[in-house]
């Protein structure tokens, strides 16, 4: 028998839409902190499009159970699970303390991965109460230009084989693998929390190399070497940071990156260049926000952050 559980997802997003229908379709009841001016989706919900390699999308209606605007609106609820589907970059707001006072034992789910989101919030939280879920899908507003869809609404694609990595301590972590599972997606027990830092630490500096080439990925495969370095720089902070070995050279490889943006769009059933641009430009503020911690954290432990520096000095300012 699934019991079931009452989810507060905090951010309307593409990754908080897509996470909180898997965890409705796992019977839990889901519910909604979203900016004031954003709340009038409640009654007719948002269509969610789950994209596949052969065959049209299959669509889902995500419907809410409340959608609430202030933190103060989701007291005396008795929460199970808080989902914390936002940028980093807002996870320093006053909003989190009050949040705190309303949500009492719950497990505090984070999706983000900035070297700084898991010690901001153990000033919030106890550790333990807290789970790290590194998302391994690609969601977006759709549709993408001429994308065939019926309706405007959120489309997602998980990767063949990728599966949540959930990490934290195992009484808080088994739970929401146990949901996202029965939710349709793959997930699994990372372990210690960490997981998802050292992914972004692998990806960020490849986006931010693509970014200086203006998002043309054949720009990016011409000269792939700066953002292998930066990664490599940044996958070595991050591994010093939770007190572990960096990753094999190979994992930083100027081929292995090459690979993967020349895989991708043969996989993929969307416009990845498209998704790319759309995608990352709208979280460019986070994206820096994590460049800027890495060389900030290597600078104070010695190590070499040279080329991290200059993709960071490389990119625009963003407003």
């Amino acid at each position: 028998m699934v019991v079931s559980v009452r989810v507060l997802v905090v951010g309307g997003g593409a990754l908080g839409q897509v996470f909180g229908l898997r965890l409705a379709q796992a019977g839990g009841q889901v519910s909604y902190l979203v900016k004031p001016g954003q709340s009038g989706w409640q009654r007719e919900g948002r269509v969610v499009y789950r994209l596949r390699r052969t065959g049209p999308p299959v669509a889902r209606r995500l419907v809410p159970e409340r959608v609430f605007t202030s933190p103060a609106e989701t007291a005396g609820q008795d929460w199970d699970a808080v989902w914390l589907c936002v940028p980093s970059t807002v996870l320093t707001g006053p909003w989190v303390d009050e949040l705190r006072d309303h949500v009492g034992a719950a497990t505090v789910v984070l999706i983000g991965q900035d070297s700084q989101d898991l010690p901001t919030l153990r000033r919030v939280w106890p550790v333990e109460q807290i789970v790290q879920a590194v998302p391994t899908l690609l969601a977006y507003a759709a549709p993408l230009a001429d994308e065939p869809l019926p309706e405007p609404g959120i489309a997602h694609w998980v990767p063949p084989g990728a599966a949540v990595a959930v990490s934290g301590a195992r009484e808080r972590v088994d739970p929401v693998v146990r949901a996202l599972r029965r939710g349709g997606l793959r997930a699994r027990n990372a372990g210690p929390v960490g997981t998802g830092d050292a992914l972004a630490a692998l990806m960020v500096p490849h986006l931010a190399a693509l970014e200086i080439a203006d998002w043309s990925v054949p720009a990016l495969l011409a000269n792939p070497r700066p953002g292998a370095a930066a990664a490599r720089e940044a996958t070595a902070v991050v591994a010093a940071l939770h007190g572990r070995r960096p990753p094999a050279a190979v994992v930083t490889a100027p081929w292995l990156a090459s690979l993967a943006f020349r895989l991708l769009p043969v996989l993929a059933p969307f416009d990845v260049p498209r998704y790319l641009r759309a995608h990352f430009t709208k979280v460019a503020a986070q994206n820096r926000l994590m460049l800027d911690g890495w060389i900030a954290a290597g600078r104070a432990r010695g190590l070499p952050v040279d080329q991290l520096r200059r993709l960071r000095q490389a990119l625009p300012a963003v407003g």
